[in-house]
């Protein structure tokens, strides 16, 4: 007995004094859990200050199946499920048998207080589920926006390493598409700590300590006008096609809008006003033949390489190329007479610009479209941008020069970098990268930070060139003859634009019409596109762009637009 105390003793004391402080600091960290803070996330304004993605006070719902049977689990999962009005019972074999079973599982986010007061209520009916307070993303303007603004979605397994810990928990929402993705970084803040110290029964000792801060995210101001994003997107329902309204100093883009689209806060819905949805954004990642709003690129290439102003074409509305068989046509089938390079502009007079594309060659052509953007990315601060194409010089055989003198072929541009190439023209030759995003505000509010304007490449044509091709331009919308008078531009706008009716590889045609204003001090560029149409640019584009300007101006063009495809 002597022999067991004094072992007991001296186990005692080795417990007690020799290891008596490392075990203390065991107990006490027993005793204390850290708790994750989450970080709001930043909103997202258009350039007038509206909101167009934030976050709204809401609830969400987890579960952990510690302790629970596969039979608890599923009749949990079940209640949760009448309750919420949700199949999460699909949830089951995720829950079960992914991650440790001490792991929270996301069940349900963006809830209201009316959805989870019956778990609240009665928790020994939900055991297993805790109600967090949350936030819920909304879009105030919709689908009009949502190609531009994006969406979010609960990270899944096949995102990788893209979403590390501890910015992100595996059922953390991040942004999809648009501005949301684009500036995930920016947007998304930073998750702070705070310490409980609780007892054996779990209740809690002492009042939380916040041993970090969370950090909410930036909050971001676009170049966007929300107002007359959803007026483009009125202009466009019933059409498959894009508009882009840009500053032609600046590159800001106050209109990106495309139809069809999709619902923000829905985006799994196949329908849509029971349309098909679409995520495809056809103003930056639609892909289309420029048809005659290049023609004003071919005759700037022409003009640098030599051609005069004055010089005249002779239109019978037939041109040929030698070996080829098959004429190669103009729009009026009797010609056009003499021409010179302001009439073709305003008579879109395709024999003109095969002369050029025939005496100035391919790589001359080529040259002037890339010094203009075409056949590369614009530099939009969107994912996904698409840089077009244009056939290699040498690639080029025969008549093909005569089809892409005329904006046809194997030649393929987005609105986007048409509405840059025109705004290239009326600045006086910079070309811009396009912009969203203006402004950011950190979210501690300890910083503002203004996005540059960037300038690409500067375009220098011979004198006076500049001022013909404009005049071309300007009459080709004001002036009788020209092929967008029947659109009725208000003459005072002094709007200078071109039409395009190019036929696309499904063997219909794409309506266009591009076009800056003020003529004297140009401010703003404006592009649409109307996809398979049997209408001319002149007609199908042209009015919209017509309405679009109007709304731009605070004015009524006074003139119905035909809705439909």
């Amino acid at each position: 007995m002597a022999l067991v105390l004094a072992a007991l003793l001296a186990r005692t004391g080795w417990l007690t004094v020799v290891r008596g402080q490392e075990y203390a600091r065991a107990a006490e960290a027993n005793l204390q859990s850290l708790r994750r803070l989450e970080a709001s996330r930043g909103s997202i304004y258009d350039r007038a200050g509206r909101p167009v993605a934030l976050d709204r006070a809401a609830y969400s719902v987890t579960y952990s199946r510690h302790r629970r049977s596969a039979a608890e689990v599923r009749e949990t999962l079940g209640r949760l499920s009448a309750l919420l009005d949700a199949d999460l019972l699909a949830r089951e074999g995720e829950i079960l048998e992914t991650r440790p079973s001490w792991t929270r599982h996301s069940l349900a986010r963006r809830l209201t207080q009316s959805q989870v007061v019956a778990i609240l209520e009665r928790p020994e009916d939900f055991r297993g589920v805790r109600v967090h307070e949350d936030a819920r993303r909304e879009y105030p303007f919709g689908p009009p926006l949502a190609p531009v603004v994006g969406y979010m979605s609960r990270i899944v397994a096949e995102d990788g390493d893209r979403f590390p810990r501890p910015t992100y928990l595996p059922d953390d929402m991040v942004g999809r598409a648009g501005i949301e993705r684009q500036y995930e970084a920016e947007l998304v803040g930073k998750p702070g700590r705070e310490r409980h110290k609780r007892d054996a029964r779990g209740g809690l000792l002492e009042e939380p300590i916040i041993e970090q801060p969370a950090r909410p995210g930036d909050d971001l101001v676009l170049a966007l006008d929300a107002a007359l994003q959803m007026r483009a997107a009125e202009l466009l329902a019933g059409h498959h096609g894009a508009a882009v309204l840009m500053d032609a100093n600046t590159g800001d883009v106050l209109v990106l809008a495309t139809a069809p689209s999709f619902d923000p806060d829905a985006p799994w819905r196949a329908e849509l006003a029971g349309e098909p949805v679409s995520f495809l954004n056809r103003a930056y990642r639609g892909g289309y033949p420029p048809g005659s709003t290049f023609k004003l690129m071919t005759a700037a290439a022409a003009v640098r390489q030599g051609w005069q102003a004055d010089h005249e074409v002779v239109c019978t509305g037939r041109s040929t190329w030698p070996g080829w068989q098959q004429p190669f046509w103009c729009d009026a089938r009797s010609g056009h007479g003499r021409v010179d390079l302001v009439r073709a502009i305003q008579v879109s007079c395709n024999a003109t610009f095969y002369a050029m594309g025939q005496e100035i060659g391919a790589e001359a052509l080529v040259a002037e479209a890339r010094r203009y953007g075409f056949a590369r990315t614009t530099g939009l601060d969107l994912p996904g941008e698409i840089g077009g194409t244009i056939r290699e010089p040498a690639a080029v055989r025969g008549g093909e020069i005569m089809n892409l003198a005329i904006g046809q072929g194997a030649f393929v541009a987005t609105p986007l970098q048409v509405a840059v190439a025109y705004a290239a023209l009326a600045n006086g030759g910079r070309v811009l990268e396009p912009r969203l995003l203006v402004e950011t505000r950190a979210g501690d509010g300890s910083a503002t930070r203004r996005a540059p304007v960037r300038e690409r490449e500067s375009i220098h044509l011979p004198a006076g060139a500049r001022e013909t091709l404009i005049e071309g331009l300007w009459r080709a919308v004001n002036e009788p003859g020209g092929t967008a008078l029947r659109a009725r531009f208000p003459r005072h706008w002094q709007v200078c634009g071109k039409t395009g009716t190019a036929e696309n590889s499904k063997g219909t045609n794409d309506a266009w019409f591009a076009c800056f204003y003020p003529r004297e001090a140009p401010e703003f560029v404006v592009v649409v596109v109307i996809e398979d149409t049997g209408a001319h640019g002149g007609d199908a584009a042209a009015p919209l762009a017509r309405e679009l300007i109007a709304a731009q101006r605070g004015e009524s063009a006074g003139v119905a637009v035909a809705a439909g495809r």
